[in-house]
């Protein structure tokens, strides 16, 4: 069982550096893509919205882990 633990301890202590990184870089991006819409070709217009749902998915999963983090940090 402590093996199990300690995966998971190592698992949260890499997703703490990375996930705020991510989740710059997809609002960074995102921000990028909706103020080049006008300058766009048609099928980038097309998959637009496909790439909106990624980079806002990568936010959220960003942001997800640093609050569930930082709460369990209050909880201790």
């Amino acid at each position: 069982m402590d093996g199990i633990t300690a995966l998971f301890t190592n698992l949260r202590d890499q997703l703490i550096t990375l996930a705020p990184i991510v989740a710059v870089l997809g609002i960074a991006l995102w921000f990028i893509m909706n103020s080049l819409a006008p300058v766009m070709p048609d099928w980038a217009q097309a998959a637009k919205g496909h790439v909106q749902r990624t980079l806002v998915g990568i936010i959220i999963v960003g942001g997800a882990t640093t609050l569930v983090t930082q709460l369990q940090g209050l909880i201790r």
